[in-house]
């Protein structure tokens, strides 16, 4: 778990560095909201890794309905989140939109990884 918060802070760092990085380069497609999204990001991944990885210690059936329940909630958080800002700040909403897109397909693929990553090592405890 040591090296996946280590992980997790490095990609969360990462992508706060490259929302100031779009301030200092590229003014215009800067919004305030991005080192946030970056921030929601890592926590929302945070949380979920901590409950998919604790439903594998239970029973396949447990863990199946913790990790869809966790994905589907994680999901429409997004989608409320997502919506939420939209109707509220209609000005900036394609900026917004690639932001958390991009947020998004970062944090997707990094948890993709590090549950695959746990998964794979688990199976290597267990035999040996």
């Amino acid at each position: 778990m040591r090296r996946y918060c280590i992980s997790l802070v490095a990609v969360t760092l990462a992508m706060v560095l490259l929302s100031f990085l779009a301030m200092w380069f590229k003014p215009e497609w800067y919004l305030p909201v991005m080192p946030f999204l970056a921030l929601y990001f890592g926590v929302i991944a945070g949380v979920q890794h901590l409950l998919v990885t604790k439903a594998m210690y239970r029973s396949p059936k447990a863990f199946v309905q913790i990790f869809m329940g966790t994905t589907v909630g994680v999901l429409l958080l997004h989608l409320v989140v997502m919506a939420t800002w939209l109707l509220t700040h209609p000005a900036q909403a394609k900026l917004f939109t690639v932001a958390f897109l991009v947020g998004f397909v970062v944090s997707w693929v990094f948890e993709t990884i590090a549950v695959l990553q746990f998964i794979r090592r688990e199976k290597r405890r267990r035999q040996q």
